[in-house]
């Protein structure tokens, strides 16, 4: 089933290359009480994803574009590191058109007219058609098909120790570039990231205040005649993808082409968050849990974001210096 709920700091180079560490502490004491929280602004724009939802933890980190051209650039500066043992090393794709905004599907779905055509499943970009992000996503798994073990081990440092009489930097290629660019801890960078977004997450999911607006979307889905007790529990509702338990061959077929059912009961759920202001009333109390776990962390976090933007500059030299 899809996940509906986005909360990871945002690794960036390729997503099979790399994984997130999560520290789950909530005992820090303060660590700079003058240094100063980012305020939370709602923002009522609206993308073809739904609902723009900004958290103040957010600011804590480098944004999806940003993300995504540091990692076009870690890539292609470790093929240059491939090179030099003697093997070639794919260039990064270009990105790939992005289907949602970010934070997009924090409470489930949130836009009328993207749940109008694809119910609960993520919905295509704009302008492009089912086929051709078959072939796109085809394409991108393609891209490193024809990588050979040897190449991949030295990409990712997990083989001999030397390669071609050349002595193997620790974390192969990949792990050279990144202290290059001065990520050498990327899953601590994500941990500090991921430390606050979960812990306010999980106790915005236990404020009383959260669990009555729980309870009157659940109330307006009930006059409907659909049964769930909160809006990710209808958004993973088995029903909705075939062949993953239930009776769901009956509500989307084998591609996950949403049926009539579905988008009806997608449909209201949006207007139901719409006559409740659910997105507006949890963004904010998920920000008032959020700010409070920024002033015990601000110091690491800021020095994070700092981290991630400096690897982005360096990055870019790098980039433009170039042999």
């Amino acid at each position: 089933m899809m996940n509906t709920r986005n909360r990871t700091g945002g690794l960036l180079l390729v997503a099979a290359l790399a994984g997130t560490a999560v520290g789950c502490s909530s005992d820090e004491k303060p660590q700079d009480p003058a240094a100063a929280v980012q305020p939370y602004k709602p923002q009522a724009s609206k993308t073809w994803g739904g609902v723009a939802i900004s958290l103040p933890v957010d600011s804590y980190t480098v944004t999806a574009q940003e993300r995504e051209a540091l990692s076009q650039a870690v890539a292609t500066l470790a093929g240059d590191c491939m090179k030099k043992y003697g093997f070639d090393w794919p260039a990064p794709l270009p990105p790939t058109p992005r289907n949602l905004n970010s934070n997009a599907r924090l409470y489930g779905v949130t836009d009328l007219e993207s749940v109008a055509a694809f119910g609960y499943h993520p919905p295509l970009p704009k302008g492009m058609t089912a086929r051709q992000a078959e072939q796109a996503t085809v394409k991108q798994r393609a891209h490193y098909a024809n990588v050979s073990p040897a190449a991949m081990t030295l990409y990712k440092g997990d083989g001999p120790s030397s390669v071609n009489g050349k002595s193997v930097p620790e974390g192969g290629c990949l792990g050279e570039t990144r202290r290059k660019v001065g990520l050498g801890d990327v899953a601590g960078l994500d941990a500090t990231f991921n430390k606050v977004n979960l812990q306010a997450s999980k106790q915005a999911g236990n404020d009383p205040r959260v669990s009555t607006l729980d309870q009157r979307w659940s109330a307006c889905m009930k006059e409907s005649g659909y049964h769930y007790t909160d809006p990710l529990a209808a958004a993973g509702d088995p029903a909705w993808s075939a062949g993953e338990g239930g009776d769901g061959s009956k509500d989307s077929d084998a591609a996950g082409t949403p049926k009539p059912r579905e988008i009806t009961v997608a449909s209201t759920d949006v207007k139901c968050k719409q006559k409740v202001d659910y997105v507006r009333v949890h963004s904010s109390i998920e920000a008032e849990h959020q700010n409070k776990l920024i002033e015990k962390n601000v110091t690491a976090l800021s020095a994070a974001r700092d981290t991630w933007k400096s690897a982005l500059a360096k990055a870019n030299e790098l980039l433009t210096n170039r042999g």
